[in-house]
């Protein structure tokens, strides 16, 4: 359990199994209850995934969340679980009070996170490895090779954002140390900021805000849509797709809205099929469109580009760009 020391200032109580209410006036949900399910182990076969029930000595817990908005995203990502050494550890909200115009959600999706994923951290034993993912993912391989890797000597390990900058918090791996605990503290306290989640950790990561903080990056095989910008192509040997960065059709109904999965769903499915096919055409087709949105060249400028704004990020090149960070205001 985590001590005293280390617990974090949080309004009210949250109880993990009943009506929760914020007293912040933030989060305010009907109900929410958490199950683990056994691992799955899915087959590759030549007409698609074949289901298989699997169990392991020591399975990683992977804690992920929903509501009833995002049930078929939910649904897929469930399904496609490879690995038979993970455990599901699901926590369903009836409703997340999606900000449907904010990135991700907005703050009420940020906090709930953040605190199921401390509270992940507290009930976790020293030096235990977890996986924290968002469902708007699907898993294509084993992931757990790259896991074991990835946070071996580390207390997190992070999927990129940009193949050569930037996290993305979509799908992490944490060891539970003083200072993966000590992390999320600071990020925690950042939130009623409003600022987006992952531009905090981003900040606290590249500022080196804990500076005894071990981190690093999965390869490109854990990939995330918005890689396509700056990556040659979809990894060859892709074993996790995160569809992040969708190609918004802003003039129809609920182009930009957080709660609709729609679009999220169609990339999802298009790259599975790309996949199962091994055709490299219509893989390169699918990021070929996503690196010429024009809306994620700007998105990689004000975030991990010459325009970024917010604190100097001294963890980067003193000639790197995107090091200066600065005022908002004053960029275009």
């Amino acid at each position: 359990m985590m001590s005293p020391a280390l617990a974090p200032a949080i309004p009210g109580q949250f109880s993990r199994w009943a009506a929760v209410h914020w007293s912040a006036g933030i989060l305010l949900v009907s109900s929410r209850w958490r199950r683990s399910l056994a691992p799955i182990h899915l087959s590759r076969s030549r007409t698609g995934l074949v289901a298989s029930r699997a169990h392991s000595s020591k399975p990683v817990g992977l804690h992920f969340f929903s509501d009833s908005n995002f049930k078929p995203l939910r649904d897929q990502f469930v399904n496609s679980v490879v690995d038979k050494d993970i455990k599901l550890n699901e926590t369903i909200v009836e409703d997340l009070n999606v900000i449907k115009q904010r990135t991700a959600g907005g703050v009420p999706v940020y906090q709930f996170k953040t605190k199921l994923l401390m509270d992940a951290l507290e009930d976790a034993e020293s030096e235990e490895v977890m996986l924290i993912s968002d469902v708007d993912i699907q898993f294509l391989g084993e992931v757990m090779p790259f896991v074991q890797q990835g946070i071996a000597g580390r207390d997190m390990c992070f999927q990129r954002e940009f193949t050569k900058l930037g996290v993305n918090i979509g799908f992490v791996a944490i060891r539970r140390t003083p200072a993966a605990i000590d992390f999320w503290h600071h990020v925690w306290k950042e939130l009623p900021s409003g600022r987006h989640d992952q531009r905090i950790v981003n900040n606290l990561l590249y500022t080196n805000k804990v500076p005894n903080l071990r981190w690093g990056c999965f390869p490109p095989e854990i990939w995330a849509s918005s890689q396509a910008f700056d990556g040659l192509t979809i990894p060859k040997e892709i074993a996790l797709h995160h569809a992040n960065w969708i190609i918004r059709d802003y003039s129809g109904d609920g182009g930009a809205d957080a709660s609709n999965p729609t679009a999220k769903l169609q990339q999802l499915s298009e790259l599975r099929r790309a996949v199962q096919e091994e055709s490299d055409i219509k893989q390169e087709e699918i990021a070929q469109r996503i690196r010429e949105d024009p809306d994620l060249a700007i998105y990689h400028q004000r975030t991990f580009g010459r325009e970024r704004y917010g604190p100097e990020w001294i963890a980067l090149h003193p000639e790197h760009p995107a090091r200066p960070g600065g005022n908002r205001k004053k960029r275009n």
